[in-house]
């Protein structure tokens, strides 16, 4: 029997409205996985305290870095170099002949030679030549860090530009504070979770956020030395002081 029109027309209808729901249906059949995967996530969130601990640590320097320099002036470049040289080596000399140190310990940070100008006229006249030297030098016996700056000024030093005190036992300083900002943390996190009556059950994640310290650092040497000048067969007097090491850490518990 042969379909009319109408009836051929019906019958595509129903056959395109079949494929459409068919389509719009199944691709959907696997959503529900993740909804269960989001409702988890928002569970394990609702069970984690994060804190912040700091851990501080005070120390005392064991190194000392002190910034010492040469200058000298003659009538010309060639001259003031020469007696920079000379008194250079009278350093040196002091320096490994006297206080023992190692060749790695004494650094050049510095050498020029300049003009010196005189501007007394409307033309600026060059009336002479500065060389400079300057040296870091590393020194450990921090008890004598005087008896050193007085012998290197006697050696021909006339330019002290600072002391920095520091410590070379950073990193074990470092592991020391890392251990108090986690214990502090803890402490935090129990007392939170102690109010809440909750328990903890674990660390979920931790995050360091750096360390910090700062070098003692002494600028005006130069002043303390001639103050110490002033007084018979005084020796310049330095203290190192207390460096203070503080990290930071984030941690994440998980608590029932």
């Amino acid at each position: 029997m042969k379909l009319s029109a109408k009836n051929w027309l019906l019958g595509g209808l129903t056959a395109v409205a079949l494929v459409t729901i068919s389509a719009y249906t199944f691709p959907n059949a696997s959503k529900p996985s993740a909804v269960y995967a989001a409702n988890q996530t928002s569970a394990a969130e609702k069970h984690a305290i994060t804190v912040n601990g700091v851990g501080e640590l005070m120390v005392t320097p064991d190194v000392a870095y002190v910034t010492m320099g040469i200058v000298t002036k003659a009538d010309s470049a060639n001259s003031a170099q020469t007696q920079n040289a000379q008194n250079f080596a009278n350093l040196e000399k002091v320096l490994y002949d006297n206080y023992k140190l190692e060749k790695q310990d004494v650094k050049t940070i510095g050498f020029q030679v300049q003009p010196v100008y005189s501007y007394a006229d409307k033309e600026p006249k060059i009336t002479g030549y500065r060389a400079t030297q300057t040296v870091q030098v590393t020194y450990r016996s921090l008890d004598k860090i005087g008896e050193l700056l007085d012998a290197a000024s006697g050696a021909g030093v006339n330019q002290i530009s600072g002391v920095q005190f520091d410590t070379e036992k950073r990193q074990d300083y470092e592991i020391q504070a890392i251990d108090k900002a986690m214990s502090n943390a803890e402490s935090k996190a129990k007392a939170i979770a102690k109010d809440a009556g909750k328990e903890l059950k674990g660390v979920i994640n931790v995050s360091q956020l750096g360390n910090s310290s700062v070098p003692v650092r002494i600028d005006n040497v130069g002043a303390i030395a001639m103050e110490q000048a002033d007084v018979s067969n005084a020796t310049t007097s330095i203290s190192p002081g207390q460096l203070k090491i503080t990290t930071n850490v984030t941690v994440q518990y998980d608590f029932q």
